[in-house]
């Protein structure tokens, strides 16, 4: 482990490695989205200087695709580029404490080279060099990611032409996690489709109509327990699933080299095409992709089966009943 990531890890929020003793190659956003089966796409970057009135500024980055290829590019991303034509799916990113936006290029480029608008926000109170940090703020960072998804909506907007408002999703990992929970509990984004939720806390009670949610969490957790993580799964109502980095730590699952990485992304990329776009060959990929024995631990609720739990360790597919379409109905927690 670098010194820097020990010092993010003993700030509690900011990506870590994991500490294993299996090596992992590293894996670019490129090579990612090319081992998932997605597009890698060149990306373009824009930066927005938003607030939520006077003590909330938010300034927001947006990293996208746009014409051309990620590898001749090397993920460098280009200022103010045009978008891809059509309409794009968004997700709004949520950072960790000690943290923001820039630090997690990793996964945001990532996500941009797959195809998706990523929006993302500085938090004032946890964000990294805050004069006045304070954990207790994260509650509002809920309502700032639905302010500033709003924005983006906004007519004028140079990217809002660009964004599918029927396939907008919310991630995040660890303080950022726990602020992709409030958005399907205590602050309900009703216009949200899918949530991925990276070492997070629970947040409350879900509520509103259910949407597909995917759990990622390192089973040795230093800084998140991994029992928290457990408690939200148990809680949800919804379809969902929960993928177990064996051995990972607190950026378990991240865009770091660490084990695990690999099938994390992959499953990322499964889960929203899936939960977005009604993709039925992405979602009878998900056990596959996920799980590596003796690595990763792969399990769901109502994703192939609405009765059912369902979890491997092997990279043997789960059978699956043919559906084209999340289904979203309330099921029991498994």
């Amino acid at each position: 482990m670098s010194l820097l990531a020990a010092a993010l890890l003993l700030l509690g929020g900011a990506f870590s490695a994991s500490g294993a003793d299996t090596p992992s190659e590293p894996l670019t956003a490129a090579a990612g989205a090319q081992a998932a089966g997605a597009s890698s796409h060149a990306i373009g970057v824009r930066h927005f200087d938003l607030a939520r009135g006077k003590d909330r500024p938010l300034p927001t980055t947006v990293w996208y695709p746009t014409r051309g290829s990620a590898r001749r590019t090397k993920g460098q991303a280009q200022r103010d580029a045009a978008p891809l034509p059509g309409k794009l799916p968004l997700i709004v990113w949520s950072h960790g404490f000690y943290s923001n936006p820039q630090m997690q290029e990793g996964m945001t480029k990532f996500l941009a080279e797959s195809g998706y608008v990523v929006v993302a926000a500085a938090y004032p109170f946890t964000k990294k060099d805050t004069p006045k940090f304070n954990k207790l703020d994260v509650p509002n960072q809920s309502l700032d990611a639905s302010f500033v998804i709003t924005q983006m909506l906004q007519p004028g907007n140079p990217l809002a032409d660009s964004i599918d408002p029927g396939r907008m999703a919310a991630v995040g990992h660890s303080g950022g996690g726990t602020t992709t929970d409030g958005l399907f509990t205590v602050h309900r984004d009703p216009r949200l489709r899918a949530g991925v939720i990276f070492a997070g806390r629970p947040a409350g009670k879900y509520q509103g109509s259910p949407v597909p949610l995917l759990f990622i969490h390192g089973d040795k957790d230093p800084v998140v327990a991994y029992e928290q993580g457990r408690t939200s799964y148990a809680a949800n109502p919804w379809p969902k699933a929960f993928l177990t980095i064996i051995g990972g730590e607190h950026g378990a699952g991240t865009n770091d080299a660490e084990r695990g990485h690999h099938q994390a992304m992959a499953t990322l990329l499964d889960f929203l095409t899936w939960a977005l776009d009604g993709d039925d060959s992405a979602r009878l990929r998900l056990s596959n992709d996920a799980t590596l024995d003796g690595v990763t631990r792969f399990e769901s609720v109502g994703i192939y089966s609405t009765s059912t739990s369902t979890t491997t360790t092997t990279t043997t597919a789960t059978t699956a009943a043919p559906t084209m379409r999340p289904s979203l109905e309330p099921v029991a927690a498994g």
